[in-house]
């Protein structure tokens, strides 16, 4: 007998203009393609909406089924082309970027119309994207790059039918009913009187608009709890998509000739830690010389990854350069991009003093390193929080405020996690979670039931199995 002729389901995703939440777009992409290629029964085909700015370096992705599609963004002052995107941009011009994205709801609009998709998959940021898909008939699911716990802190804070109450995990919360609102406040409810959609209803009016589910960059291992106390506040289910871990690849020796992975050849086992503090998040010239200072006052090997933004000018006082006369005789400055996992899963790599962003925390359990937690804004605390109750993180570098540290207090953490007994006792639990994340990495079940739970929101692929 003939085999059945898969049928096309034709996906539009539309993430936030931000790295850190296009490549888990483009990494669930691909798994979806290919998940659909396995089973015979579809045959997918995702385009992915973005800018100019953000599309060019991932040109070498596109494919037959992957398609990048270009969304021009309105002109505003001060926001070029060039900065259609989070990637070196000033903060002061983070409200601007989303007024933009904003504006341009009647031109996806139009795309939408053009590329007749079958599902959209949206982020948060554009709560009007399924809007649009809903005025063409066509199913929209939000998928969450953060983690389960820090959404649910978020829509938990921000209910507004019932008197503010504290996060019902103590571990996750921040401290309390007051300053569990209070962090809410200044992360999500920041007053802009150009904004066209309001801060604070930007992540639950994208939840509530989601078709049936909410897909989310998790695994029910690491995180069932908080999946289900989220799927408890919006009435809807949670799907894990697992960790979408990306492999940083070869790319090392194109970029700096391999000198990265030569240095830490030369280091002693596990005895380097690793800094980084994600691909958006420039530190003032206070802050730098606090971290570099301490790095040196520490007396462990360090690999630094450090950027800078990219705009002439910047309100905010973003530090430009290392501190003046920074010359570190036990560590290696990388300025710009670094192999992140390349760097986690080599054997002289004992810590990773990092920011908490939420790739981050999953990258560095998939490589059994433990986290020095510094988390800075967003869900930055909540992941860390996480991270040192789930046992990963060895230790964090205390705070009057976030982003508020001293350079005693780095080079203590720093000591504690690579040479401190804290710091065997969450390399041992780190060993642990490494099989876990990896196992769920690599559970290509997950991704059917993402793909089963889609093909029936559009009536497709009727055959695929549950």
């Amino acid at each position: 007998m003939a085999q059945a002729e898969s049928e096309r389901m034709r996906v539009v995703m539309f993430p936030w203009l931000a790295h850190g939440h296009i490549s888990p777009y483009l990494e669930l992409a691909k798994r979806l393609i290919a998940s659909a290629s396995n089973d015979h029964h579809l045959d997918v085909v995702v385009h992915l909406v973005s800018t100019p700015a953000n599309l060019a370096p991932l040109a070498h992705h596109q494919t037959g089924r992957l398609r990048l599609v270009e969304l021009h963004l309105p002109a505003l002052p001060d926001l070029p082309p060039a900065l259609h995107t989070t990637k070196g941009l000033p903060a002061r011009l983070m409200p601007v970027l989303k007024r933009a994205c904003d504006l341009a709801a009647p031109r996806f609009g139009a795309l939408l119309d053009e590329l007749s998709p079958d599902i959209l998959v949206y982020d948060f940021i554009q709560p009007w994207a399924p809007l649009e898909a809903e005025a063409r008939g066509v199913p929209a699911v939000h998928f969450a790059t953060c983690g389960a716990a820090a959404t649910a802190f978020f829509i938990h804070c921000l209910k507004t039918d019932r008197p503010p109450s504290a996060f019902p995990f103590e571990s996750i919360s921040l401290g309390g009913a007051d300053e569990d609102a209070k962090y809410t406040a200044l992360v999500a409810v920041r007053e802009d009187s150009t904004a066209l959609v309001p801060e604070r209803d930007r992540l639950p009016l994208s939840l509530e608009r989601s078709s049936g589910f909410v897909a989310v960059k998790t695994c029910a291992d690491i995180e069932r709890k908080y999946m289900d106390y989220l799927s408890q506040l919006l009435g809807k289910e949670i799907i894990p998509t697992g960790p979408l871990l990306v492999d940083s690849g070869g790319s090392d020796e194109q970029r700096d000739g391999g000198r990265i992975m030569r240095w830490l050849d030369g280091e002693e086992p596990g005895s380097v830690v690793f800094v980084s503090f994600g691909s958006e998040y420039f530190m003032s010239e206070l802050q730098m010389a606090q971290m570099a200072r301490g790095l040196e006052l520490s007396g462990v090997p360090f690999l630094w990854a450090v950027r800078f933004p990219n705009a002439e000018d910047d309100a905010r006082g973003a530090a430009r350069s290392m501190p003046p006369g920074f010359a570190p005789a036990r560590g290696l400055v990388v300025e710009g991009w670094a192999p992140q996992r390349r760097i986690l899963s080599h054997p002289s790599c004992g810590a990773f003093l990092t920011h908490c962003g939420w790739s981050s925390v999953l990258e560095s359990m998939a490589e059994g390193v433990s986290m020095v937690a510094l988390p800075l804004h967003i869900d930055q605390p909540l992941n860390a929080n996480l991270a040192v109750e789930l046992g990963a993180a060895a230790t964090r570098v205390k705070q009057e405020r976030f982003g508020e540290f001293r350079a005693e207090e780095v080079a203590r953490a720093v000591r504690a996690a690579v040479k401190g007994e804290e710091g065997e006792a969450a390399r041992r639990r780190a060993r642990e979670l490494r099989e876990v994340v990896v196992r769920n990495n690599g559970d290509g079940r997950q991704i059917a039931t993402v793909l089963q739970r889609m093909a029936r929101l559009c009536g497709k692929g009727q055959a695929v199995p549950n």
